[in-house]
């Protein structure tokens, strides 16, 4: 199984093949994702990993349409991004933008695909108290009036491309 980890950083995923901007985090391949086409075959990878990678990067569909070029039929792609509303999403003057439930929608439609899972993850004391859940049954609703008071961390994305 071939999987890419783009954006590895030092927390790269086990037995993936990263790849990333910086050489100090020693990745498997030093190159800068805002450039297209990545160096990799069509159709020659399994699953992509884009874990906390997207906001630094200025062009998002073209992500998205690498990963599917990239990878087989079949092949999943997971995002991992911080919630607009944790602090994290701030945290860093790299960050170029900030992500919603919904900012994920166009980009779903622009390449063919299924969506296995698409949530916003919580701090545990918000799990413990159902926020997780009720967020997630309601995400327009979430996001309009309890965003605030109930801080998301992440939003992560799984999905198989359709080829």
């Amino acid at each position: 199984m071939i999987t890419l980890d783009l954006g590895c950083s030092t927390n790269k995923v086990k037995g993936t093949y990263g790849v990333d901007i910086d050489p100090a985090n020693k990745p498997n391949l030093v190159f800068n994702l805002d450039k297209k086409p990545y160096p990799v075959r069509d159709h020659s990878v399994d699953r992509v990993y884009a874990k906390h990678i997207l906001e630094h990067l200025n062009d998002i569909y073209g992500v998205f349409r690498e990963a599917w070029r990239v990878l087989k039929p079949g092949g999943e792609l997971i995002v991992e991004v911080p919630h607009f509303s944790s602090r994290v999403a701030y945290s860093e003057p790299e960050h170029n933008r900030y992500y919603s439930y919904f900012m994920f929608d166009k980009l779903i439609a622009a390449i063919p695909c299924e969506v296995i899972q698409r949530e916003i993850t919580f701090h545990k004391i918000f799990r413990a108290l159902g926020i997780k859940t009720l967020a997630n049954k309601f995400p327009d609703t979430y996001e309009r009036f309890w965003v605030y008071r109930f801080p998301a961390e992440n939003i992560k994305l799984h999905l198989r491309m359709k080829k």
